[in-house]
């Protein structure tokens, strides 16, 4: 067998999330579908994260083996002529046995993109989180941003659903980017728990509204002392990008693209 990863750009908004669903297009089943079609054989794919229903991706990593053997650019060529729209491999490279999409990645990048304006352009509309109200102190939702850093136990950060083996997760980069009115919110992590991303948002938008002080995000964390009730909302989907996925080693160095 041959084994690649591809590095893979879709609009969630096409999509019921990454993973397989019963009777709904997802972005997993649209890929093992078109891989089985071109290469003769039922093909596996795994993914370095779960994106959500609505949640787009820029480089989302899967890996899969393959019956035959393939050229890179051969392989995403015959890919995306048979791809639905809104999905694309963008490159690809044969990688060891060892290699898994999510067993292998160390760190994980999101980036969350708000437009902060009364109108908004047609053509961005659902591809980012429209607020027109401009009461928010965007200075202290990043300074509330920045006492994340660190490892923590995000379970009041998260819709829990049980299955984890565990709600501790390190964010190793946070970062709130201001270019009114356009915002950017950066995270990098070793993981990130269902809806964390959006959650996260929920609460610094609380500082920024001078709904609690910058410090006090982290009051929010205790489990002993808040829920998640005490916290903020949980922003839409359709502004969430997985952004990169990060690998011990450089797996992209003869990949090819198009």
């Amino acid at each position: 067998m041959n084994k690649y990863a591809a590095e893979i750009s879709y609009d969630g908004g096409k999509f019921f999330g990454w993973q397989i669903q019963p009777g709904l297009p997802t972005v997993q089943e649209s890929l093992e579908k078109t891989l089985s079609l071109i290469d003769g054989k039922k093909v596996k794919v795994s993914g370095a994260g779960r994106t959500d229903t609505g949640v787009h991706a820029r480089a989302q990593v899967c890996s899969f083996e393959m019956q035959k053997e393939w050229q890179c650019r051969s392989l995403i060529l015959a890919a995306n002529a048979n791809l639905p729209q809104g999905i694309r491999l963008m490159r690809a490279v044969r990688v060891p046995e060892r290699f898994h999409a999510r067993f292998s990645a160390v760190e994980r990048e999101y980036r969350y993109f708000i437009w902060n304006s009364s109108t908004i352009y047609p053509h961005i509309e659902g591809k980012v989180c429209w607020i027109k109200p401009k009461n928010i102190n965007w200075k202290l939702a990043a300074d509330a941003a920045s006492e994340l850093i660190g490892t923590h136990d995000f379970r009041n950060f998260c819709h829990y659903e049980g299955y984890e083996n565990t709600t501790i997760r390190t964010i190793t980069k946070i970062k709130l980017i201001n270019r009114m009115p356009l915002i950017i919110l950066q995270l990098r992590g070793d993981g990130f728990l269902h809806n964390m991303v959006r959650i996260i948002l929920g609460n610094i938008e609380k500082a920024g509204k001078k709904e609690i002080s910058p410090h006090e995000i982290l009051r929010l964390l205790n489990t002993e002392k808040s829920s998640r009730s005490d916290g903020g909302r949980t922003y839409p989907a359709c502004g969430l990008y997985l952004w990169k996925i990060f690998y011990k080693e450089n797996i992209w160095h003869n990949a090819e693209s198009i």
